[in-house]
């Protein structure tokens, strides 16, 4: 297929399927998101060991990857795939991989790395900072200053409160069991790190997949936070 025609088809498909753009709301999209990362964390804390974990999302994202790879070679397999999907797909997707297995992998690093609470935390990050950063940027972005990658001011200054929030509610959670030991000084602490770690991290001068650069920068930065205060994780 020459490229007019692909062009073509990605229009076809995009104009049958109704499909999103990224400056639409697409609550579904949020949605899913969301569950997404918190059915993983869920799970990651419900019990698995690190290997379990790297192991079920390793799987995960190798069958992504074979499914995003063989629809984007193979254009009849890729429009089953959009008419199965289309509810969450920005039209942009249609002829390039979706955020899923950017998220995968970003899940599959911090759990792969990081102590267990950092990991799941990191993955809350994305799971609940992000959405919301995109929702406030889309309803009141235009209000605000735009940084140079399209992000604005209003939806990072949300998707940094809403970490901000997430890691305090999380760690005081992490506080009352086995996982650490936390004065509340520290906590007021890690969680405003988080916050800017979290909701920041969507700003990196790269051309990085935010599904990516979420948990694994925020991850990283709130290692560096527990290993700087002295504060131990199992």
């Amino acid at each position: 297929m020459d490229q007019r025609n692909a062009l073509s088809s990605v229009a076809g498909l995009t104009k049958v399927f109704d499909l999103r753009v990224r400056s639409d709301l697409h609550l579904a999209r949020k949605a899913w998101h969301m569950l997404m990362g918190l059915f993983m964390v869920g799970v990651y804390m419900a019990g698995l060991t690190r290997s379990q974990g790297v192991l079920i999302l390793g799987v995960f994202l190798a069958l992504c990857l074979t499914v995003e790879t063989a629809r984007l070679r193979v254009p009849a397999f890729n429009e089953v795939v959009v008419r199965f999907w289309g509810p969450l797909m920005r039209s942009c997707e249609v002829n390039r991989y979706t955020g899923t297995p950017y998220y995968i992998a970003s899940s599959l690093i911090a759990v792969g790395i990081f102590p267990k609470p950092i990991a799941a935390l990191s993955i809350v990050f994305l799971a609940v900072g992000d959405p919301i950063a995109s929702l406030f940027g889309i309803l009141y972005g235009d209000r605000s200053t735009r940084f140079s990658n399209g992000k604005s001011l209003i939806g990072t200054a949300a998707g940094m409160i809403a970490c901000a929030g997430v890691a305090f509610f999380f760690l005081q959670f992490m506080n009352q069991t086995q996982f650490m030991e936390l004065r509340f000084e520290h906590l007021l602490i890690l969680s405003a790190i988080g916050g800017i770690a979290g909701g920041g991290a969507e700003l990196l001068p790269m051309e990085v997949d935010d599904n990516f650069a979420i948990p694994v920068v925020s991850g990283f930065v709130l290692w560096l936070a527990f290993i700087g205060m002295g504060i131990t994780t199992v």
